[in-house]
């Protein structure tokens, strides 16, 4: 019998995740949560149940998995949800290549989609999002509460912080090292390490600003 579990956040990438745990054999969607979404509105197959209260309501704990692509609102959303009440099991694709599983550690919550090919000596943090067909070389470490985007590269010894914005199709050479809350843009090749709350871009990757 399949595990039941809510998806916090119904917008696209709510949507991502719905397909991507109907192809596994573990979880069943039982419902959407979201706090700007009308109670009862169907996606898909699956309704918006209401938001955050909603989860007062379960006996007992419930799994969820938490749909913000944006680090800093992820992390601040599982910051507020109250632990007592919740799970977070790892959502892995059936088409994701774990090469070396008795190695890799996933984080509760954090989710490996489709194509992605892990290597070995690898920790992923908890709520942190490897979209499809990223590569992470080995002894690679990501924080928590991080997104990497479709197509990023990460090669090995590779140190990515808490709460990190990988854009699609960048490629991030070995033993660098990317700060907290940094940002790094979408088809950027990173050489260098990335100060923290910083967001680089190009080829090679330069900075032009600092997040807050």
């Amino acid at each position: 019998m399949k595990e039941k579990i809510l998806i916090y956040g119904a917008g696209g990438l709510g949507r991502e995740l719905l397909s991507l745990i109907r192809a596994t054999e573990t979880f069943e969607v039982i419902g959407f949560l979201d706090d700007s979404v009308r109670r009862g509105t169907e996606i898909k197959g699956v309704k918006v149940l209401g938001g955050e209260d909603v989860l007062h309501g379960f006996d007992g704990k419930v799994n969820v998995v938490l749909a913000f692509g944006d680090p800093i609102a992820k992390a601040i959303r599982a910051k507020r949800l109250d632990s007592r009440y919740l799970q977070y099991p790892p959502i892995v694709h059936p088409t994701a290549i774990l090469q070396d599983p008795a190695s890799i550690r996933l984080g509760s919550g954090c989710v490996i989609a489709a194509g992605s090919i892990l290597t070995t000596d690898i920790e992923i943090g908890e709520h942190t999002l490897v979209n499809i067909n990223c590569t992470i070389g080995h002894d690679s470490r990501i924080g928590r509460c991080a997104s990497l985007m479709p197509g990023v590269n990460v090669a090995g010894e590779v140190t990515i912080g808490n709460e990190v914005l990988i854009g699609s199709g960048a490629s991030l050479i070995n033993r660098i090292i990317i700060g907290d809350r940094a940002t790094v843009g979408m088809g950027s090749v990173v050489l260098q390490d990335v100060p923290a709350a910083s967001v680089v871009v190009g080829v090679p990757a330069r900075p032009i600003q600092r997040n807050h």
